[in-house]
């Protein structure tokens, strides 16, 4: 056993951390800012049906911009990758399963749609009423 083997009782083993330039954290900024101003450009553009499509795939980019290098996730370990690749899987899951059901609807309206019949007692008729005030 080497001398850096030896670790007193109750010392925490915390492995290898990275340590990143600040000219890289600077970098990511940058792009972050850049992809600020690409975002609000877009939202003063009409793209009709691709305007959702186009703001949530820069988020995405944002987003794993900050998840790689801010959180370090790009150095972590495959299963820690493995868990946040997961979460957009299933994030993607929900938008497309949200997506189908709203795109799904416009079948679904009076062509499938019985309107229940009133009893003639409950339907409220001015004419019969007007007299009584």
């Amino acid at each position: 056993m080497s001398a850096h083997d030896h670790h007193a009782p109750g010392d925490l083993q915390m492995g290898h951390h990275h340590v990143s330039s600040a000219k890289l954290f600077f970098n990511v900024l940058m792009a972050l800012l850049v992809l600020t101003v690409v975002t609000v450009a877009a939202s003063r553009v009409d793209f009709g049906a691709a305007n959702m499509l186009i703001a949530m795939g820069i988020a995405s980019v944002k987003a794993a911009l900050v998840i790689a290098y801010f959180m370090h996730v790009k150095w972590d370990t495959a299963i820690n990758k493995i868990v946040f690749l997961s979460s957009f899987l299933f994030l993607s899951l929900l938008f497309i399963f949200t997506l189908a059901d709203h795109a799904t609807r416009r079948w679904d309206n009076d062509l499938h749609t019985m309107r229940t019949p009133v009893d003639k007692q409950w339907v409220y008729r001015q004419h019969e009423h007007a007299g009584d005030h």
